[in-house]
């Protein structure tokens, strides 16, 4: 009776800090006695100043009596509202892992099959499909966490409803990053600061690696510079070509420069390194200018 009596006192404890913490639901059960603390949540909601996550139910696992690690299986779709845009994720299986100590969240994962995500706001429809698609966060220190991004492949849609036309598709794309304390609790904002450890881009025969830090400026576009390495310089060219970024002329120098960059570096001929600028609204790689530069809102 003693254990069963602090099984529910650790029961109610973790549901109290839930609530605490922005989270309420319709309806709250507990299972798992004596090991383990089991709770299945009806329409659970959480909000957290302009934050919104809301789905139709939850079961969480935690093993209370070894540290503070739970495991998070969400029924239906997710439907979120940060930094004013409009996001949902549909899927076809998901699965989340927090672990937490005495200064809060410490790491955390959350995996899906399937996954199709989209994002709106004031006209601008984003939309992205993957096989499978994984978040990571881990606190770094007291004011920057790192999270990584990896989508296996991805077919990412801007400004359409649906997939097909005007839509690019990925082999794989991996994006690691360094954000602060606050962009990760209240969204991105102007005035922050990314750091980009590496961000990997795989489009058949055709590989980018970047790295570099950026700044979200008030007029939506991005400032900063980004180390890029290209692998298969042929392709990237013809890529560019693809999506009206160059002209067919610019292709040779290009190539030239990949000569060069060989004949000086070593390297073989279909490898480049540029930087990849974002600069009063344009994007500049190398000397080539690309165009405008991509808005982050």
């Amino acid at each position: 009776m003693v254990a069963f009596a602090l099984w529910v006192f650790a029961a109610g404890r973790i549901a109290d800090e839930l609530s605490a913490n922005g989270f309420s639901w319709q309806k709250l059960t507990r299972e798992g006695f004596p090991a383990r603390i089991s709770l299945y949540m009806e329409a659970p909601r959480w909000r957290d100043g302009e934050m919104h996550w809301q789905n139709q139910g939850l079961s969480m696992t935690l093993m209370p009596f070894k540290g503070g690690h739970a495991i998070i299986d969400f029924r239906d779709t997710h439907f979120l509202k940060i930094g004013g845009r409009d996001m949902q994720l549909a899927h076809q299986g998901n699965l989340m892992s927090v672990v937490v100590d005495g200064d809060g969240v410490n790491r955390a994962s959350f995996e899906a099959d399937k996954a199709d995500l989209r994002a709106a706001r004031a006209g601008f429809d984003w939309r992205m499909q993957a096989a499978q698609l994984g978040v990571h966060m881990r606190r770094r220190d007291d004011t920057r966490h790192d999270v990584a991004l990896v989508a296996k492949q991805p077919v990412l849609a801007q400004n359409i409803k649906t997939i097909g036309g005007g839509s690019l598709t990925l082999s794989r794309l991996e994006a690691r990053a360094n954000l602060s304390a606050q962009t990760l609790e209240r969204g991105p904002a102007a005035g922050d600061v990314i750091g980009l450890d590496r961000l990997t881009v795989v489009r058949d025969g055709l590989t980018l690696i970047a790295k570099g830090r950026v700044k979200l400026r008030a007029g939506g576009y991005l400032d900063g510079s980004l180390d890029l390495d290209i692998v298969n310089l042929k392709a990237f060219a013809d890529a560019l070509i693809e999506f009206g970024l160059i002209k067919k002329r610019d292709k040779r120098k290009l190539l030239l420069l990949g000569g060069l960059g060989a004949a000086l570096g070593g390297d073989t001929q279909d490898r480049l390194s540029l930087p990849l600028r974002f600069q009063n609204r344009r994007l500049y790689l190398g000397g080539l200018e690309l165009g405008a530069a991509p808005k982050w809102q």
